[in-house]
C-alpha cells in the first residue's frame, strides 16, 4: 500500500480518538430514565429539560398525564410553561436516579408547587388493584381518604401520599374528606386486578373550571 495512505489512516485514526476525549478523560455516557407526569393544577403545560421540549407531539392537558416521559438521568434542570407561551412559569432543578420509578406532580404555577413520589409497587395479593392516595391540592389543607372496605387514611397534607394500597378489583366506594366534615369528592371506581392507580386531589378551594377542587383516577403502572 501506498506509504502516504498508511499515514493519512493513521492520522485520521488517531484524530477520532482524542476526538473522544477532553483534557485527557473520555466522555461518558448519558443515562435515560423514564418518569411519569401529572398536571394537577388548571394550565395546559409544556415541559423542558435542560432547554429541549420533552413532550413532543401533544401538550400536558389539565388533571392528565405523560407516562414513560423520556429523561437525561441525575442532576438536571426542568422548565414549565403554558401552552403557547414563550415564557417561564417557574424553573426548577430535580435529580431522578436511573434505577428507580418516579412520578411528578405539577399542582401549580410555581416550583413549591412541584413533588416527586418514588413508585414501588409490590404486587403480592392475587385478585387486587393497588391504590395510592395523593393530595395534590396546594390550599385545601390535610384530606382524609377512604376506599372499600380499608381503613380510611387520615390528614393527610399537600405533597404527601400513602404507599401503594392492595384493594378488591372491580366496583369500589371512595370519599376524599377535607377537614374531617367537607367533602371533595365521592363515588365509585372501577379497578382493574393487577393495575396501580394514582387517586388524586386537585384544584383549589376556590377554583373554576380547570382549577376546580376535585379529583382524579390515573393508571400508575
Amino acid at each position: 500500500m501506498n506509504s502516504k495512505i498508511i499515514l493519512l489512516i493513521v492520522f485520521v485514526a488517531t484524530t477520532g480518538l482524542f476526538s473522544c476525549k477532553k483534557n485527557g478523560e473520555e466522555i461518558g455516557t448519558v443515562t435515560q430514565n423514564e418518569i411519569t407526569l401529572i398536571n394537577a393544577g388548571g394550565d395546559t403545560l409544556n415541559v423542558y429539560e435542560n432547554g429541549t421540549r420533552l413532550n413532543n407531539g401533544s401538550t400536558l392537558l389539565p388533571s392528565g398525564q405523560y407516562r414513560n416521559l423520556e429523561i437525561i438521568a441525575g442532576d438536571q434542570h426542568y422548565q414549565f410553561k403554558k401552552a403557547g407561551s414563550p415564557n417561564a412559569l417557574f424553573d426548577i432543578g430535580l435529580n431522578f436516579d436511573f434505577s428507580s420509578s418516579y412520578t411528578l406532580f405539577v399542582a401549580g404555577q410555581s416550583a413549591d408547587k412541584v413533588f416527586v413520589l418514588r413508585d414501588t409497587v409490590v404486587r403480592d395479593t392475587l385478585g387486587s388493584a393497588y391504590v395510592r392516595y395523593v393530595n395534590a391540592s396546594p390550599d385545601v389543607g390535610d384530606i382524609d381518604f377512604t376506599i372499600g372496605s380499608l381503613p380510611t387514611v387520615k390528614n393527610l397534607p399537600f405533597k404527601s401520599a400513602t404507599s401503594f394500597l392492595s384493594v378488591p378489583a372491580g366496583k369500589v366506594f371512595y370519599a376524599m374528606v377535607k377537614g374531617g366534615t367537607d367533602t371533595i369528592a365521592a363515588g365509585t371506581l372501577t379497578f382493574n386486578s393487577g393495575v396501580a392507580y394514582n387517586l388524586f386531589t386537585k384544584g383549589l378551594v376556590d377554583g373554576k373550571g380547570t382549577t376546580a377542587l376535585g379529583a382524579r383516577v390515573l393508571i400508575a403502572q
